[in-house]
């Protein structure tokens, strides 16, 4: 069973399911999770190895001082070495923008650079299966988001624009060494994201198929 490591340090806990209302009970049924309100704790699991999947749901790991940095770090090393770290929650809404492009840039070694926020239609884009499965996932959606440029097609999941090379990413997915670093801009919570937060961390399942109703 996977074990997925949660990050809160803001005030918002994500056990009390005051956002993204399906999602805990599903991870708690697929995976071992643990949710970390303080800095050392989370480097405590972190040093052990034990994380197969980081969810970061605030942009405390973002903040210039010593010990956000130290979080920040052996978040990128775990992720280096086959680990999936995943934003969510309040992190889009609340970070630096120009923060996070130097992060994307220097830690993860990416092209992304924030580009926009705004209400907009997304559109799901074929994926590398082996990156994120999209069986689940639900075609085009309304959203309100913190949108990416400068993503390459191979790595987009969703985006605003409907041609490739001038989108605006939703949702963005890359290999970093071993591991992966999964981009969400979401501010809605609704049950879109929740399910590309399942298929991000590879606990998705065949019962969460989209239905006719769905669409």
């Amino acid at each position: 069973m996977p074990n997925v490591l949660v990050l809160s340090f803001e005030g918002f806990s994500f056990s009390a399911r005051q956002l993204y209302q399906q999602l805990l009970p599903k991870l708690l049924s697929r995976a071992s999770l643990h949710e970390s309100t303080t800095i050392q704790d989370a480097l405590n699991y972190i040093s052990t190895g034990w994380p197969n999947v980081i969810l970061i749901t605030d942009s405390a790991i973002t903040r210039d001082d010593p010990e956000s940095r130290r979080l920040l770090d052996a978040v990128v090393e775990c992720t280096k070495h086959g680990c999936t770290a995943i934003t969510i929650g309040f992190f889009a809404s609340t970070v630096h923008w120009e923060r996070l492009d130097s992060i994307i840039k220097d830690h993860f070694h990416l092209r992304w650079q924030v580009t926009a926020f705004g209400d907009h239609e997304v559109q799901l884009y074929t994926t590398d299966e082996n990156l994120v499965r999209t069986s689940t996932l639900a075609r085009s959606f309304q959203s309100k988001a913190l949108f990416l440029g400068r993503v390459p097609n191979s790595q987009l999941i969703y985006s605003a624009a409907s041609t490739p090379g001038t989108s605006m990413a939703y949702a963005a997915i890359g290999r970093v060494g071993l591991g992966k670093y999964c981009y969400l801009g979401d501010q809605n919570f609704g049950d879109e994201p929740e399910r590309l937060i399942l298929a991000m961390c590879h606990l998705d399942r065949p019962e969460d198929a989209m239905t006719e109703m769905d669409d």
